[in-house]
């Protein structure tokens, strides 16, 4: 491990040993990483992601954490945060960001530019990379409405490469970077519309009362875990088999909305894991339904 620090870090790259996880994703869960790296340009991911696949290491690349549930021990292997790569520039009705930039930030340069599109995005605490590899969405937005390419690292080929329009397999909080985990999202082209300021603004803070009034505030959690069922809506249905509230160990059903788990204090990733089982099960045995996670592990897979 000494010898692969040090490698990383004459290639002019911030790493960190067993680097803390929970206060790195949204659910405030996990363990450690036996290696954390952390760069800061475009060009330092790509520095990292060629030396991780030259040396053949395990590693996983996060933004924000905002939809991922990390293991309780230690990862054995190198998580990259691309919170640094965060660039953004606006061209007329497009814009090009980066993988780490956040997206409120970005729904944020849009609303000040007249650029409308992205309002959805004001209160999804993730970055592009991960939005594009889940197709994030919420009050009827979504990323595939917005991305008109985006480019990628393939790590099976040793080279970058660009996807667009249908190339993107975008689907229910999928895309072709969810199903194949040899592409990791570099930055995107986003086509936005031109469009009034103040209605921008106004569809913004509307989107923003709703998630107030509609989803737990002030409890660490990953966002929603359950993908709707086809004509059906997860939090309703689980919330028809009285589990609001239903807690295991420090994870919790949440009172305001059964759709999410929130981190009521100490929680683990067992303690989630078993919560999203017990719910499977109640929902399976009075509907016939299985639910499907929206939460993904660490390595990319879903629960």
């Amino acid at each position: 491990m000494t010898e692969w620090i040090r490698a990383l870090e004459q290639a002019g790259l911030a790493c960190r040993a067993h680097c803390a996880l929970a206060p790195r994703g949204t659910f405030r869960i996990g363990g450690t990483a036996a290696l954390a790296v952390f760069p800061q340009s475009r060009e330092q991911l790509l520095r990292a992601l060629c030396l991780l696949r030259d040396a053949g290491e395990r590693y996983a690349v996060v933004g924000r954490g905002s939809n991922l549930l990390y293991p309780d021990g230690e990862y054995p292997g190198t998580v990259v945060f691309t919170g640094g790569v965060c660039g953004l520039e606006l061209h007329g009705t497009e814009c090009v960001a980066e993988a780490g930039a956040s997206l409120p930030s970005l729904a944020l340069r849009a609303r000040d530019a007249g650029l409308s599109g992205l309002e959805f995005a004001c209160g999804i605490p993730g970055t592009l990379g991960g939005a594009v590899l889940m197709n994030a969405g919420a009050f009827g937005g979504c990323m595939a409405q917005v991305v008109l390419r985006s480019e990628y690292w393939d790590a099976a080929a040793g080279r970058c490469g660009s996807f667009a329009g249908a190339a993107q397999e975008f689907a229910v909080r999928s895309s072709i970077y969810a199903q194949q985990s040899r592409y990791t999202v570099l930055s995107a082209v986003l086509r936005l519309r031109q469009g009034s300021r103040s209605e921008i603004a106004a569809r913004m803070e509307d989107c923003r009362r709703r998630r107030a009034a509609t989803q737990p505030q002030g409890l660490p959690n990953a966002g929603s875990i359950f993908r709707h069922p086809p004509g059906q809506y997860a939090g309703r249905l689980i919330e028809e088999c009285g589990l609001k509230g239903v807690c295991v160990g420090g994870a919790a059903v949440s009172e305001r909305h059964a759709g999410f788990i929130v981190n009521r204090g100490g929680a683990t990733a067992r303690d989630v894991l078993a919560l999203i089982d017990l719910i499977r099960e109640c929902v399976l045995r009075r509907t016939g339904i299985r639910l499907e996670c929206e939460l993904r592990r660490l390595d990319g897979q879903p629960i």
